[in-house]
């Protein structure tokens, strides 16, 4: 299916969220994807895209201009996360009630993949459901890169439908295994820590693998309705 109209239509609502490491230095130590949503000056995004006690960011495809955020809600558990800004950024992009959402039907993600500047957009079929952590996850068909994460599920229509997450099944159980290892004495050889540089290169390889299965979090798990969704975005803090 054709999505470029609807693409036109959201394209200046979705960010790239970026976590700095100072005010002064400004190193980026983190990026992942946002969406804009409600009178322009809230951003939904991973709860793991973002850092409460460091500088949280927004900026725009192509620009390096950015608006600093503070995070008004975050809940590791569903690993969703919402920041505002101290002005509007732009369109609230329209919510849909994810309960609708049905194996086999079309839908498209936006975001900033492997740290790019620009924004990107890709077809995706909603290929079925999984639950992690008493919570539901939409699976897709489609390809989720590292920086994906925190970015927009969107349905034909162009409503938000759900919170992309690179962070579940990028890496098999076996590897996550290994990336967690703590390393042993016998495991040192010719000096060289074979455990330690194994964990460095999976770190690597997980910003990069593209598996072509992803994740999404339903929108509706940000509360147990649309309307409780619309209500925190709305409301004054």
């Amino acid at each position: 299916m054709d999505f470029s109209q609807q693409f036109d239509e959201i394209k200046d609502s979705v960010v790239n969220i970026c976590v700095l490491n100072s005010p002064l230095e400004k190193k980026i130590l983190s990026s992942g994807s946002g969406v804009i949503i409600g009178d322009g000056t809230k951003i939904i995004t991973c709860s793991h895209c973002i850092k409460p006690n460091l500088i949280n960011i927004a900026r725009f495809s192509g620009q390096d201009n950015a608006q600093k955020c503070k995070v008004i809600f975050n809940d590791p558990i569903k690993d969703i996360a919402i920041l505002e800004a101290g002005k509007s950024l732009g369109k609230g992009v329209s919510l849909s009630d994810s309960s609708t959402v049905k194996i086999g039907q079309e839908a498209f993600v936006v975001g900033f993949p492997l740290n790019i500047k620009k924004i990107t957009a890709l077809s995706a079929n909603i290929a079925g459901f999984e639950e992690l952590n008493g919570y539901e996850l939409i699976r897709l068909d489609s390809s989720i890169n590292y920086g994906n994460s925190g970015g927009p599920l969107f349905n034909v229509d162009g409503d938000l439908v759900g919170i992309v997450n690179a962070k579940h099944g990028a890496l098999s159980n076996f590897l996550a295994e290994v990336q967690q290892a703590k390393p042993k004495e016998m495991e040192i050889i010719g000096g060289a820590n074979l455990v330690k540089f194994i964990q460095i290169l999976l770190k690597q390889m997980q910003k990069n693998l593209n598996l072509g299965i992803g994740y999404a979090i339903p929108i509706n798990t940000v509360g147990n309705s649309v309307e409780y969704v619309n209500s925190l975005i709305q409301r004054k803090l």
